[in-house]
């Protein structure tokens, strides 16, 4: 049931603590968290624990020199200060937290609250002391008996849901529990009738037997005595902790209790208990007659009959159907009649894919994504990734300037940009997010040689972490744009794609594509160029007027911001970059002569045209359907069997900046 989103973290501002020498990122309500091992996932999450934890204790709150930036000298005899900032939004609907944390407030439109905690050297002394306080006013603390209105809770990625479970005191079903008011009377008649039905057991013969037996040992032991006597009794049913026998019992024919199913399931059970738990608990799903009776004689307590339901037990249950504005209305009632006076917890989930299957992966981050609580989950999973919404993406990268983070909470994409990269990102796995650095490219047939081509020139690509990522078309700038807000360093490589202008009547000019330059054409283009100057100008990379009209400056300019632009096709620009080449020029024939279902007179031809530099009439044979060939096909066979020689220099250069970049980040 839709409700008013629960307080997130908007913004979080972290100052030489472990991996972080400053960063300063924007958050929404639902965050995945990426990168390597030992990235920092785990110190952001610990950053925010240290503000809003209400397990750490004020010990744990102190921190050592390890704990200071390790890019800082001798920080704690420095006076080098660690400070984490956190503002939350989206609380305005909560009373409590409303009256509570009123003092940290630092805007109101937005609402906006402001929790810091500072890490310092106490005045001409070398001791450290903290401070957590809100708003801007340091003499504003902000303490443990506010934690019950805000707080944090973290799901390590090591965790043993099992005994979590059976825990009596943490286990998440009996915290679930104590969220209802259940009458003891109620609770003592039916303790009394399980007794009783539990006695029944006491009448079979053979109990009956056993008492006699033991009665009669006894006796023979100690004779007849006030204390001899030997009973037999069913366990006492206590009223007070019958609650604590319940167990949860999974499957529907065949139900075992939880010790015995998998591990993934009970991950998915435990992590959707803690998520119930932290549920938004302003609209009650069932209230007692009692609390009904005193709500009901209320102003506006018509919403109450509209939404609830009489029980058998003559309690009220919370209808199914309720349309948006009854739950609104009634949300709005329940905060000013019945408010739970309780706070709002913001839950981290560390790695939820722990054990369990990738089509369960998915399920458990779209049963937390549409969860009212706000999370924020760390994964290494690309199956949770790619089903991640886009602006959900906090990046974490290691340079040599501490960890950097990116996150994409303020993406800005037109709908149909997002949808063309949220299908490409669920299509392959989300490895746009895992990459070091990203090679964009149009089709498949630069997806198989870019490879092979980075592994003859000794730069392999699996080497570096990065990422070929073709794109299936020349729409670049959904990409870019991402991969600028992740902070990820890429290259794209596009066709030149040469054309000349052709005057059709007194005003109407028709570019012809599909031929080769010659100096007696005046007026020519590459539509490769045209694309990626209204993309650079478009993003406000470069102003229009800064770009030149010689080509040759265009792709060298072009280049500075990542583009790489050939002059014909990827297969035209190979057949030149090998022209001359014999050895190479055989490799293109054999691989043309083994798939196509022509015969030899077009075998001949293809040579014949490829040694005349006849390329367009090649690509021809290549795309022509008869053939059987095609591009993508052709490239697959090329990348098995091709030579350096057969790299295009605007590749080759793609290719070492790449490299360049990755190792710059490393």
């Amino acid at each position: 049931m839709e409700t008013p989103n629960s307080p997130y973290i908007s913004r979080v501002k972290i100052k030489n603590f472990r991996n972080f020498k400053h960063e300063d990122i924007s958050l929404s309500h639902k965050q995945v968290i990426i990168g390597e091992n030992n990235v920092g996932k785990t110190n952001l999450l610990r950053a925010i624990q240290l503000i809003l934890d209400p397990k750490l204790s004020d010990e744990d709150r102190y921190l050592n020199e390890s704990d200071f930036y390790d890019g800082l000298e001798d920080p704690m005899n420095n006076g080098e200060v660690i400070e984490i900032v956190i503002d939350i939004k989206s609380y305005e609907h909560n009373k409590t937290v409303l009256s509570m944390l009123s003092d940290a407030t630092i805007s109101t439109n937005p609402a906006t609250l402001r929790l810091t905690y500072h890490y310092h050297p106490i005045p001409n002394t070398t001791d450290y002391v903290y401070t957590i306080f809100q708003g801007d006013r340091p003499e504003i603390p902000f303490n443990h008996s506010h934690r019950k209105y805000l707080n944090f809770k973290v799901i390590n990625a090591i965790r043993d849901v099992e005994n979590e479970m059976k825990n009596t005191r943490r286990s998440p079903i009996n915290k679930l529990l104590k969220q209802y008011e259940i009458e003891k009377e109620e609770l003592s008649e039916i303790a009394e009738k399980l007794k009783e039905q539990s006695n029944d057991i006491l009448t079979i013969d053979e109990l009956v037997d056993l008492e006699s037996k033991i009665n009669n040992r006894f006796i023979d032991v100690l004779g007849t005595q006030p204390y001899s006597k030997i009973s037999l009794e069913t366990v006492d049913v206590d009223p007070n902790r019958i609650l604590n026998t319940l167990k949860l019992m999974v499957g529907e024919e065949k139900q075992r209790p939880t010790s015995e199913t998998s591990l993934g399931i009970n991950n998915i059970l435990y992590i959707s208990l803690i998520l119930l738990a932290l549920e938004d608990k302003t609209i009650p799903t069932l209230l007692k007659k009692d609390v009904y009776d005193e709500l009901i004689i209320e102003n506006d307590s018509k919403i109450l009959a509209d939404c609830y339901v009489k029980s058998s037990k003559g309690n009220y249950l919370l209808k199914e159907d309720i349309d948006k504005q009854e739950l609104s209305d009634l949300y709005r009632f329940m905060d000013n009649y019945h408010s739970d006076n309780e706070g709002f917890t913001i839950l981290a989930i560390e790695e939820p894919e722990a054990h369990l299957h990738p089509t369960f992966q998915r399920i458990i981050y779209k049963d937390v994504m549409k969860n009212n609580t706000s999370v924020l989950m760390t994964t290494h999973s690309p199956y949770i990734t790619s089903v991640a919404p886009l602006d959900s993406i906090v990046h974490l990268r290691t340079t040599i300037h501490g960890t950097k983070i990116h996150t994409t909470a303020n993406l800005d994409l037109t709908p149909k940009e997002i949808k063309d990269l949220e299908r490409f990102i669920d299509v392959k796995r989300g490895e746009l997010y895992f990459g070091k650095g990203v090679i964009l490219i149009e089709g498949i047939a630069e997806e198989y040689l870019i490879p092979k081509f980075a592994e003859l020139i000794g730069k392999p690509l699996d080497l570096k972490g990065i990422i070929c990522c073709n794109i299936n078309s020349t729409n670049f700038k959904p990409f870019v744009k991402f991969l600028d807000l992740l902070g990820i360093p890429y290259v794209a490589i596009t066709d030149g794609d040469y054309y000349i202008e052709e005057k059709v009547g007194e005003n109407e000019i028709n570019k012809k594509f599909h031929i080769m330059h010659e100096d007696s054409y005046s007026k020519f283009g590459y539509l490769g160029n045209d694309r990626i100057r209204d993309l650079l100008v478009n993003l406000q990379k470069i102003e229009e007027s800064k770009i030149p009209k010689d080509h040759n400056k265009q792709d060298d300019l072009f280049s500075e911001f990542g583009f790489y632009i050939g002059e014909y096709t990827m297969e035209i620009d190979i057949m030149i970059a090998s022209s001359g080449n014999d050895e190479c020029n055989i490799i293109i024939c054999n691989i043309f002569n083994d798939l196509t279902v022509g015969g030899d007179k077009q075998k001949e031809n293809f040579q014949n045209e490829l040694i005349d530099q006849k390329y367009w009439s090649c690509l021809r044979k290549i795309e022509n359907s008869n053939n059987r060939v095609g591009k993508g096909r052709f490239a697959q066979r090329l990348s098995i069997d091709s030579q350096k020689e057969h790299i295009p220099p605007y590749i080759k250069n793609a290719i070492d900046v790449i490299y360049k970049l990755v190792d710059k980040e490393d």
